[in-house]
Parts: C-alpha cells; structure tokens; sequence
C-alpha cells in the first residue's frame, strides 16, 4: 500500500480494522458455539438431583464479545505500526 502512495495513517487504519473485524466474527462465532455447546444441558431450576446444571442465560456473551474485539485490535496494533514503517523501495528490491 504504501508503494501507491498509501498514508501511513491509512495503512495503521487498514491493520486494526482488519483486527477488529476478525476478533468481532471470531467473538460472535466463539459465544455462538459456547451457546450451542451449552444449551442441551438442564437449567438449574429443572436439573435431576446429581446432574449437571449449567445457566446459559448467565453468560456474559456481551462481553465475551467486546473483550475478544478488543484484544484483537490491540494485537493488530504492533503489526500495524511496523507495517506502516516499511519504506517500499526496500521491499520492493527483496
């Protein structure tokens, strides 16, 4: 990108939304299967005694989300920056 005349800004924008993307799809698809996983198994209130009780209507799938998100842009955020750095013609010449 920076070889066509790209910003360094534009190119650290490109990275961490990439990141946020991915760890928002990667948050949605995680809490998903974590639901379908956890589903089958009795509420509290109708579990045989000695079975498995497992609330799915107290995970916190919200924040399971937003903290995957998160974790995922500030991860992009060092590729980012390095990848800003690059001086084209180097890489280019490689």
């Amino acid at each position: 990108m920076r070889a066509i005349g790209a910003r360094r800004s534009f190119v650290i924008f490109v990275f961490v939304t990439q990141g946020a993307l991915i760890g928002i799809l990667g948050g949605l698809i995680g809490a998903g299967l974590g639901y379908a996983v956890l589903s089958p198994f009795p509420v509290p209130e109708l579990a045989p005694p000695g079975g498995l009780p497992v609330d799915v209507r107290q995970g916190a799938y919200g924040l399971a989300i937003a903290l995957t998100a998160i974790g995922a842009v500030v991860a992009s955020i060092l590729p980012a920056r390095a990848a800003a750095r690059v001086d084209p013609v180097s890489v280019i010449g490689q």
